[in-house]
C-alpha cells in the first residue's frame, strides 16, 4: 500500500479560484443574509459608504452570535457543519457562502461577532495572504474592533454578528467612476434581498441604509378574484415533500400601482414567467422554464412556484451561490401538470380582451381567419351603422375615396409595432374609455342628421347596440330623448 500524505493547496491559487466561482454583487450580498437568517436574526442592517478612500459595505444582525472557536470555524474555507441539523431557517450549504461570497467582491473582509458578552473579531486580507502565500487569519484586537464602523450597532445587541467588506478592488477595475459604479452595485442589491427574501418581511427586518426594503409578491396572493391559485400538489421524494402551486397574474393592463409596486414595478412581465423556486422559503432562482416549457406572450402570467428542503439539494444540483438548480427527472412529469394549469390560466387571461372585442355587437372591425393558410385578416366592418349611415350620405366620387381610406387603414395596421408595446407590456390607450358621454352624443346627433325621419328611431337603436356606444347603455332611454329632440 503506497504512503499517504497531508498537501495544503497554495493559498494564492485558491483564492483565485474561490474569487471566480460567479458571484455577483447582488447574489454575495444575499449569501451573507443566509447567514444572518440562519443564525436567528430578526433585524439585519445594510450600511455602505461609497466614498472611495474609505469605502466599505457591512452587515448587522442580532443573530446568535458565535463565541472564538465558532468563529475560528466560521473564517475556514468549508467550515466544519458537523452537528447542524436541517431546518427550516437553515440556508446555509457548503460553509464556503460568508468566505466565497465575500472574497468574489472584495479583498478583504472583517467578522466580527458578540456572544457570551464577549466580542471577537477576525479578518481574511488578500495583501496579507498574497505575500507569503500562506492562509492567515487575522485576530483583531480590542483597539482594532472599536475602530470598525457601525460597531457600535453590533454592540447595542445582547448577540449578533457584523461583517464588513473592504478593498473593492474588481469594481474599481472595471468602474468608469467608482462611486456610482458602487451606488448602481448597491441599488441592485438591494432590489435583488427584497426578492429573493420577500417570503421573510413579515418575520425578519431588512434594513438598507436605515430604510427598511419593499415588500414584494410575484404572485399577487392579495389580488382575490382576479389572480388565480391552481391546486397546490405535494410530492415525496426520498422522505421529504416538495410542494408545487401555479399561478396566474390578472392581465398586466389592469394591475394597480400597488400591484406593480409588489411586482417590483418591472418594465415588462414576460421575462418573469417561468418556476419560481424555493429552499426552506429562500428564492433560489426565478423567470425560467428550466427547459420544461417554452417562454411566449400567451404564458407571461404564468408562474409555478416550487418548494424544495434543504435536505434536497444534492437532488436539485444546487450550487454554492444557490443560484441554480436542475429539475431531477424523476419529478418532471408531475411539474408538468402544474405548467399546464399555470400556463392555461395565462393563456385564457391574456386572449380574454381579444375574444371580448370579438363578442361585440356591430363592432368596428372583424377578424377573417383562413384555416387553410393558417393566416387571419382584420378587416373594417362595411355594415357598422355609422359607415353604412356615411355612404348613405355621400355621393359615388366620395364613396370611392371612402373605400379607398378604409382599404388603406386594413393594409397599414402598425401590427409590428403593437406587438412589440405589448410585449412591453406598454398601456395602449386606443380605446372609447375615455371619451366624454357629451362626445358620443354629438356624433349620434351628427350621424342621426343625415338619415330621414322616418328612419331615425331605427338608426339610433342600431347605433346604441354597437361598441363604440356601449358607454350610453345604461342612460339609453335619456340618451334617446336628447337625440331625437
Amino acid at each position: 500500500m503506497g504512503r499517504i500524505i497531508e498537501k495544503d493547496p497554495p493559498a494564492k491559487s485558491l483564492i483565485f479560484g474561490i474569487r471566480a466561482i460567479g458571484y455577483s454583487f447582488s447574489t454575495a450580498v444575499a449569501d451573507i443574509i443566509d447567514n444572518s437568517i440562519s443564525a436567528g436574526a430578526k433585524r439585519i442592517d445594510i450600511i455602505s459608504d461609497p466614498l472611495e478612500e474609505s469605502t466599505y459595505f457591512e452587515f448587522i444582525d442580532n443573530g446568535c452570535g458565535m463565541d472564538q472557536p465558532e468563529l475560528e470555524n466560521a473564517m475556514l474555507l468549508g467550515s466544519d457543519r458537523m452537528g447542524k441539523p436541517d431546518s427550516d431557517i437553515e440556508l446555509g450549504r457548503y460553509g464556503l457562502g460568508l468566505k466565497s461570497a465575500s472574497l468574489s467582491q472584495c479583498r478583504e473582509f472583517i467578522v466580527a461577532s458578540k456572544k457570551d458578552g464577549q466580542v471577537n473579531a477576525m479578518s481574511f486580507d488578500l495583501d496579507l495572504i498574497e505575500k507569503d502565500n500562506k492562509w492567515y487569519l487575522k485576530i483583531l484586537d480590542g483597539e482594532e474592533i472599536e475602530d470598525l464602523p457601525n460597531i457600535e450597532g453590533l454592540l447595542q445587541y445582547e448577540t449578533g454578528t457584523l461583517v464588513i467588506w473592504k478593498k473593492f478592488d474588481k469594481l474599481e477595475s472595471l468602474a468608469k467612476n467608482f462611486e456610482d459604479s458602487f451606488r448602481s452595485s448597491v441599488a441592485n442589491s438591494k432590489k435583488h434581498v427584497e426578492f429573493v427574501f420577500h417570503r421573510f418581511y413579515n418575520s425578519i427586518d431588512i434594513y438598507f441604509n436605515y430604510k427598511r426594503i419593499e415588500e414584494r409578491d410575484p404572485f399577487l396572493r392579495a389580488s382575490v378574484g382576479r389572480q388565480q391559485t391552481g391546486y397546490t400538489e405535494r410530492l415525496n421524494i426520498d422522505g421529504c415533500t416538495i410542494a408545487i402551486t401555479p399561478y396566474a397574474l390578472p392581465f398586466w393592463n389592469t394591475l394597480t400601482d400597488e400591484e406593480k409596486r409588489l411586482l417590483g414595478n418591472p418594465k415588462s412581465i414576460y421575462d418573469d414567467q417561468g418556476f419560481y423556486l424555493y429552499r426552506n422559503r429562500r428564492l433560489i432562482l426565478w423567470g425560467s422554464w428550466l427547459r420544461m416549457g417554452v417562454k411566449s406572450e400567451l404564458n407571461k402570467l404564468a408562474r409555478v412556484q416550487v418548494d424544495i428542503p434543504s435536505a434536497l439539494d444534492s437532488v436539485w444540483m444546487l450550487d454554492v451561490k444557490k443560484s441554480s438548480a436542475k429539475i431531477p427527472d424523476k419529478i418532471k412529469d408531475e411539474l408538468r401538470a402544474s405548467i399546464n394549469d399555470s400556463e392555461l390560466r395565462s393563456k385564457k387571461t391574456v386572449k380574454f380582451p381579444g375574444i371580448k372585442e370579438q363578442i361585440a355587437i356591430n363592432k368596428i372591425w372583424e377578424r377573417r381567419i383562413n384555416a387553410h393558410s393558417n393566416t387571419v385578416r382584420y378587416e373594417i366592418n362595411r355594415n357598422n351603422p355609422v359607415i353604412t349611415a356615411l355612404y348613405e350620405a355621400i355621393g359615388e366620387n366620395e364613396t370611392m375615396l371612402l373605400e379607398a381610406l378604409l382599404s388603406q387603414l386594413e393594409c397599414y395596421i402598425p401590427k409590428f409595432s403593437i406587438q412589440n408595446d405589448i410585449a412591453d407590456s406598454i398601456k395602449i390607450v386606443n380605446s372609447g374609455d375615455d371619451i366624454e358621454e357629451e362626445r358620443l352624443i354629438n356624433e349620434l346627433i351628427n350621424v342621426i342628421s343625415m338619415v330621414s325621419p322616418e328612419e331615425k328611431e331605427k338608426k339610433l337603436n342600431m347605433l346604441l347596440s354597437i361598441e363604440a356606444y356601449q358607454k350610453l347603455a345604461n342612460k339609453r332611454e335619456e340618451v334617446i330623448k336628447e337625440v331625437l329632440g
